[in-house]
Order: C-alpha cells, then sequence, then structure tokens
C-alpha cells in the first residue's frame, strides 16, 4: 500500500498542486477525480485515507486538511516499507 499511497499523493499534487482534489466523488454536474479517465485503474488507497480522516476528525475536527493528510499518509507509508527515515517539518493547518 506505500507504493499507492505515493502515487495518490503524485496525482494530487501533479495538475494544480497539493490541494485533496484527488479525493472528489462524482456529483450530478460534474465527474470527481476518483473515477476521472486518467485515474481509471491507476489510482487506489481510497479507502486507506477515508479512514485517516474519520480518525482525526473525531480528534480535531476541521483543523487538518485532506491535502495534509495525503501527504502524512504518503511520507508515513514510505518509511514503513522502507529502511530510509524522511525527516521534514510542515504545518497542519486549513488553506484559506
Amino acid at each position: 500500500m506505500g507504493a499507492s499511497l505515493l502515487r495518490l499523493h503524485f496525482h494530487d499534487c501533479f495538475v494544480n498542486g497539493c490541494d485533496g482534489s484527488i479525493l472528489l466523488d462524482d456529483a450530478s454536474n460534474f465527474t470527481g477525480e476518483q473515477n476521472a479517465n486518467p485515474n481509471q485503474n491507476s489510482v487506489r488507497g481510497f479507502n486507506v485515507i477515508d479512514d485517516i480522516k474519520t480518525a482525526v476528525e473525531k480528534v480535531c475536527p476541521g483543523v487538518v486538511s485532506c491535502a495534509d493528510i495525503l501527504t502524512m499518509a504518503a511520507r508515513k507509508s514510505v518509511v514503513l516499507v522502507s529502511s530510509t527515515l524522511i525527516s521534514f517539518m510542515f504545518s497542519l493547518r486549513r488553506r484559506k
């Protein structure tokens, strides 16, 4: 799952920056990024991100953005499947 979460993060950041838009579901007036043609059979791990978001929202509702959750999940998944520690700091907050 480590590579899948990293790929999910990449697909989110590739076009318009890391904004969590890859997590958008379909709506009546547009196709969300999850089901967009370029992402068909290409990205997975949405259920993992959904589980993390649910857990984070229980502890601190409305504080941590979906983009931040994608970033941290990708980082942690890479750390868990590799022997190299990646260290960086960033602020977890909603963007305006």
